[in-house]
């Protein structure tokens, strides 16, 4: 039963609620005062252009995608199965789709419009269909990368994931900011978001699975008896 179980913070509803705080403060915040947007960043990171890094950033701008997702949490769930077992595999899946959707409520409470792109000299064709905040491109990787961690066992497997995770993470925020549809906000919003939503369904997750697994056991045990 241990084996479906993710390793969480201990005190998990408290580093919800204060992430989620943070999470929503960063929102008004930067909505109430545009400075805190840093929305010059778009610009400065757009002027250093490339169309090597043109491919990179329109790759990434499917990432948040319904199908996109759908893939990458069946290749996770796929690697995790003969790494892990099928409810390790599971578990990471669901809470990191469960996790981005909380972008959606964050979003329509916040409710801050697209940046204008005017001041970009190199535009790229890209539409967002959302609100700006937070990124939900950020809020996924962030959650897929905290949940990814949390079925890390060794220190050293660890690591190794938070390094390569901070990374992507970084690459992805850097892509938003790139194309102009984000301001530097919106990507820290994103960070807080993806995490506060794994902490809030990897709690949830180990509820449910201690009382599921524990109670197929049982009944597996009863049977053979």
């Amino acid at each position: 039963m241990k084996s479906a179980l993710l390793r969480i913070p201990r005190h998990w509803i408290v580093w919800t609620v204060v992430v989620f705080v943070l999470t929503f403060a960063l929102g008004f915040a930067a909505k109430a005062v545009p400075a805190l947007r840093l929305a010059a960043l778009d610009a400065a990171i757009n002027n250093v252009h490339s169309p090597l890094l043109d491919q990179i950033a329109l790759g990434l701008d499917v990432l948040d995608h319904p199908l996109v997702v759908a893939v990458i949490l069946v290749l996770t769930f796929v690697v995790l199965l003969f790494v892990k077992g099928w409810r390790l595999a599971l578990a990471v899946c669901v809470v990191t789709g469960l996790g981005w959707l909380t972008t959606l409520l964050v979003k329509a409470v916040v409710a801050q419009p697209r940046p204008s792109t005017s001041a970009l000299k190199h535009l790229l064709h890209v539409n967002p269909a959302t609100l700006s905040y937070p990124s939900g491109h950020v809020v996924f990787a962030a959650a897929l990368v905290t949940a990814l961690v949390m079925v890390c066992r060794g220190a050293a497997s660890r690591s190794v994931v938070i390094v390569v995770g901070v990374l992507f993470v970084l690459v992805v925020g850097w892509s938003r900011l790139y194309v102009g549809v984000h301001d530097a906000s919106d990507i820290v919003g994103g960070v807080l978001n993806g995490v506060a939503g794994v902490i809030l369904f990897a709690g949830l997750w180990n509820l449910v699975a201690a009382r599921v697994f524990r109670s197929r056991v049982t009944d597996g045990d009863r049977a053979r008896g």
